[in-house]
């Protein structure tokens, strides 16, 4: 009979971190915990209840899943210094709760004997889970959703992380504003995002020339605008055998932003690894997976790839 029970353990700084605990049928438990990070600043739930949903599938198939609020969310102890969201996102990729999550593995084999970990969570939570694997290999396999590879520039350095795909979507919706009087107002007026009209117009040139003069190339940044800890643990994932799967929503720019910004630039040190992770879209679906038949999608998926890495004891 599967269980679920409330938990509390001290971080390295001592404070009380709370949180749930779902234990599997004694009979049917393969010694693996999946460790669903929490989201940025939402809390061990997840939007629309998404934690509940993947834990009471997990816990059925024999995984252990712990999810935890960090240190100054939800019901844990601390506070939060920063006063800007672009801020508080930046300091999760840059490994704020890594210690967190190593605490929260060591509570666990202290307490039920498990060393096995699956790194995992939405946004925030999977880049938590990736940088905290490229210092601890108790951390075996990533599966990430919506993981987040550059990082929050903030309205006034947005355009710095646009990616093509976003920049070809615009394109339609600023140029169709040349006619509306109100628009050009805003834009006499400073109040338009002139870095971004300014890509857009530069991409629009690059393109005309790149069709006129040659066959279309897949693009490729000369610019690497990744978050240098996402690659250097990326990386260290790769070259330490161990997989990933990747979700992403096809109506969420992060899909674009690994794709152009990782992929793109670093496609030559990832070459002879591309068989170590896997990435699945789900077209249509947005960054929280809100639908039910996304969540179904994802959970499908997600639950092949674990059992054939972790098969029954």
């Amino acid at each position: 009979m599967s269980e679920t029970r409330c938990v509390s353990f001290p971080n390295q700084d001592g404070h009380l971190l709370h949180g749930i605990l779902h234990e599997p049928d004694h009979a049917t438990a393969r010694g693996v915990c999946v460790l669903l990070l929490s989201p940025g600043i939402k809390g061990r739930v997840g939007p629309h209840r998404l934690y509940l949903k993947i834990s009471a599938r997990l816990v059925l198939l024999g995984f252990h899943v712990l999810r935890f609020d960090y240190y100054g969310l939800g019901d844990s102890e601390g506070e939060l210094s920063e006063r800007a969201l672009a801020d508080m996102y930046n300091s999760i990729q840059a490994g704020r709760y890594v210690d967190d999550t190593v605490a929260a593995m060591d509570w666990m084999q202290e307490t039920l004997g498990i060393r096995r970990f699956v790194g995992s969570g939405l946004c925030g939570g999977s880049i938590s889970a990736l940088v905290t694997a490229e210092i601890d290999t108790r951390i075996e396999c990533l599966l990430g959703m919506g993981l987040p590879t550059a990082l929050e520039g903030g309205p006034e350095n947005w355009a710095r992380i646009l990616t093509k795909h976003q920049i070809v979507s615009l394109r339609g919706k600023y140029f169709g504003k040349l006619t509306d009087p109100k628009s050009l107002m805003r834009f006499l007026s400073g109040k338009s995002s002139y870095q971004v009209i300014w890509r857009i117009i530069k991409q629009w040139f690059s393109d005309r020339k790149a069709t006129r003069d040659a066959p279309p190339q897949p693009a490729k940044s000369d610019i690497d605008r990744t978050n240098p800890r996402f690659a250097s643990a990326f990386m260290a994932m790769l070259e330490s055998a161990r997989p990933m799967i990747l979700f992403f929503a096809g109506a969420d720019r992060l899909r674009y932003q690994f794709s152009e910004n990782f992929e793109g630039h670093h496609e030559a040190r990832i070459r002879d690894y591309k068989h170590l992770y896997e990435v699945h879209l789900i077209p249509d679906a947005n960054h929280v997976f809100s639908d039910p038949d996304w969540v179904a999608e994802l959970l499908r998926v997600a639950e092949r790839w674990l059992i054939t890495r972790y098969p029954a004891q």
